[in-house]
């Protein structure tokens, strides 16, 4: 439990930068895209590409990861008192 609890929290705190480099990355690439500059286009697409498969797959990590806990840990069924009918 402690490892994906481990797991989850790298998965979050690599998360947002990710996001912040694919909008910084897409920015650079649409300033060279107001440049007409084909190679450094191509560069900044796939720089820009791999960040946000890099912040999809932190996600989809994170989430697994909730889904599992949730499992794990739900609370087990609870055991009727001791009800003597009186009537």
């Amino acid at each position: 439990m402690i490892f994906l609890i481990s797991i989850m929290s790298f998965a979050n705190f690599v998360f947002y930068p990710l996001v912040i480099a694919t909008i910084i990355a897409f920015i650079i690439e649409q300033i060279f895209r107001s440049q007409d500059k084909a190679a450094e286009i191509l560069r900044s697409m796939a720089v820009r590409k791999y960040f946000w498969r890099q912040a999809w797959l932190f996600n989809i990590i994170w989430f697994v990861g909730y889904f599992i806990l949730l499992i794990v840990n739900r609370p087990g069924a609870q055991a009727m008192p001791d009800m003597i009918w009186q009537g």
